[in-house]
């Protein structure tokens, strides 16, 4: 009798202890709070384009004013500058694809074509052309290159390689994935899009959103807006190591590419579909975060001619929910609803919200940045 209750507890005990009741354990709730924040004397419309590794100093953009603001992190604006147009130390253009910190302490901005390298206070020191077509559709701050050290990630095919033939073949079989020296460009390494990947197991138009990358702890981290897994690289040799399925729930509906044939038919895929817009690393968890989707049936019975009409704004709006979802390690933790919409730049996730704030609800005479972290109890 006692050999037979003994047997029953080491059968419970390892019941409750063993990996797979272990998969079972999913979070009630996760909490997202504001750990810091960025308070600047500023009225404009203020954009975060990039920020030093150590957080000591932010690089803004004001859409208003076209003016770069240059902010430490006490909120004091060291240098606000207009660098478009022509001109002396001027990028010669009214758009830029990427502004970025180097490691050097060095600006580098990328036009369509061209690179331009300033010091710390926006002096020009250098100006060249590029090798490199970076694939994105966002300008004024893509995510498409990701500077790492003295070497660069980026999402680009060469300057005088078949273009035609790329979007042919939407991007497949073409090593768009890039490492290469920032002082030469000279390549390191190339890579395709990963086999998993939506865009290769259903190729397509999926507007060519620029990869979401975060270097972390001497990996780089990739995700594809349209297709919901991370890829894990060594970096520079863009050596796929692995890859985590973030295996979305029921609110994820999936991304299809989009018939090239339909006036606006991007648009309306995109407002019933869901895209991950962001993921990033917090108090050692990876936690990542998709849009909702408006009924299939309901993008539908939109009018077909036009785009940005009161109804396709409503329907947008009416679904605009954010998703989150919590990982430790590969092991998917929590997935839910939070009212609050972060972006990620390098190792900081953020919002110029608080949770549950509606934008313009409160009447500011400055402009602040919430900074996020993950808190579980």
């Amino acid at each position: 009798m006692k050999q037979s209750l003994l047997f029953l507890s080491l059968l419970i005990i390892f019941q409750y202890c063993s990996p797979a009741n272990k998969e079972r354990v999913v979070l009630e709730e996760v909490d997202l709070v504001v750990a810091d924040s960025l308070v600047i004397d500023h009225l404009g419309k203020l954009y975060m384009i990039d920020l030093k590794e150590d957080h000591s100093e932010f690089l803004l953009y004001d859409i208003l004013t076209n003016e770069f603001l240059r902010v430490n992190k006490k909120g004091d604006i060291l240098q606000q500058v207009n660098r478009t147009g022509d001109g002396k130390d001027n990028y010669q253009s009214d758009y830029f694809l990427t502004a970025q910190y180097l490691d050097s302490g060095d600006i580098l901005i990328e036009t369509f074509g061209q690179q331009f390298i300033y010091d710390g206070e926006f002096n020009l020191k250098e100006k060249r052309k590029t090798p490199y077509s970076p694939i994105t559709n966002r300008i004024m701050g893509s995510t498409v290159n990701l500077p790492i050290g003295d070497l660069m990630f980026s999402s680009a095919f060469k300057t005088e390689e078949n273009r035609d033939a790329f979007w042919e073949s939407f991007g497949i079989g073409y090593p768009l994935l890039t490492s290469y020296k920032v002082e030469d460009f000279s390549i390191i390494s190339r890579t395709e899009f990963p086999k998993e990947s939506q865009m290769v197991l259903n190729p397509g138009s999926y507007n060519f959103d620029s990869p979401l990358a975060v270097y972390h702890k001497d990996e780089l981290y990739i995700n594809f807006s349209s297709s919901p897994e991370i890829y894990v690289y060594d970096f520079p040799s863009m050596e796929l190591k692995r890859h985590v399925p973030l295996q979305p729930g029921e609110n994820y509906k999936q991304n299809t590419p989009s018939d090239p044939n339909e006036n606006f038919g991007s648009f309306f895929n995109r407002l019933a579909s869901s895209v991950y817009e962001g993921f990033n690393f917090s108090n050692g968890y990876l936690i990542t975060w998709y849009k909702g989707a408006a009924p299939q049936e309901e993008v539908d019975a939109l009018p077909r001619n036009v785009v940005g009409q009161p109804e396709f704004q409503a329907l947008a709006k009416k679904y605009e929910n954010t998703y989150y979802q919590v990982f430790e390690g590969d092991r998917k933790l929590w997935e839910g609803a939070k009212d609050v919409k972060l972006s990620s730049c390098r190792n900081l996730m953020y919002s110029k919200l608080k949770e549950g704030e509606e934008e313009d609800e409160i009447e500011k005479d400055y402009e602040v940045f919430y900074f996020y972290e993950l808190n579980i109890d």
